[in-house]
């Protein structure tokens, strides 16, 4: 049994990018989790069809390497394929690539099963993932964990959860974590440093009205590399974590 495969081409919009004319990561999953939707939708196991079982897929964890971030009004090429699941979780992969083919992004990503009324996670069932054809393995793919906010180095941004933060399910989306956390660098940092590394785990929902704390703290690794931990709490319950590697832009590394 070969894993389905597929594939849609994306022409990146300048309100899809941000002050250096590249699309904005919280975008560009939007856009790969907008693919997996379509595959599924294809395939006959999409949101409607999971709605009618009181389901919805969430995700739990991102982990992408990031070699170019696609700029203003390129088209790019997202594949994705569910490439294996267990009882709890599910696994599936995507790639970006550039006009040239050249593979720019790639993101491995574990998704589990909601029960919408009871907002409980469930145990994957068979007719959701067969058409999929991926395969079934007991074992748990652990993807690294986030690295930890600093605390002594903390910089904190609060945050009012807005409508337009909420997504189907009734929770912030995913994509908007990634806005909180981002938004802890200033306008400086963001625009000399491109973005190699991202690994985001999300565990705790936050809904309408919530007030957020964005933590964040910053160091220079061993290779020269900055690393950026991230935390999204209300009160004293931890959301999500995040870490990021940054580089140096090519044009400030020219100068």
């Amino acid at each position: 049994m070969t894993n389905q495969i597929f594939e849609k081409e994306h022409q990146v919009s300048y309100y899809e990018c941000d002050a250096t004319r590249r699309i904005t990561i919280p975008m560009l999953i939007n856009i790969m989790m907008h693919v997996s939707g379509e595959q599924s939708h294809a395939l006959g196991v999409g949101d409607e069809q999971l709605n009618d079982k009181g389901l919805a897929w969430i995700v739990l964890q991102y982990e992408m390497n990031i070699t170019q971030v696609p700029e203003f009004y390129k088209t790019i090429k997202v594949t994705t394929q569910a490439m294996s699941y267990n009882k709890l979780f599910c696994y599936r992969d995507f790639n970006v690539y550039d006009e040239a083919g050249n593979l720019c992004v790639t993101a491995h990503s574990t998704f589990a099963l909601l029960d919408v009324t009871q907002r409980k996670m469930v145990r994957i069932q068979d007719e959701v993932v067969a058409p999929f054809e991926a395969e079934f393995s007991k074992k748990l793919i652990r993807t690294p964990k986030p690295e930890k906010v600093a605390d002594e180095l903390t910089v904190s941004n609060e945050y009012r959860v807005r409508y337009l933060d909420i997504d189907s399910n009734q929770h912030v989306n995913n994509s908007k974590y990634i806005d909180w956390a981002m938004d802890t660098l200033d306008y400086e940092f963001l625009t000399t440093h491109k973005l190699t590394y991202l690994n985001i785990k999300f565990e705790k929902e936050v809904y309408y009205g919530d007030r957020i704390q964005s933590q964040m703290s910053l160091h220079e690794a061993e290779n020269g590399k900055i690393v950026s931990a991230h935390r999204i709490v209300t009160g004293s319950t931890t959301n999500s974590e995040a870490s990021m590697v940054w580089e140096k832009s090519e044009d400030e590394v020219s100068r």
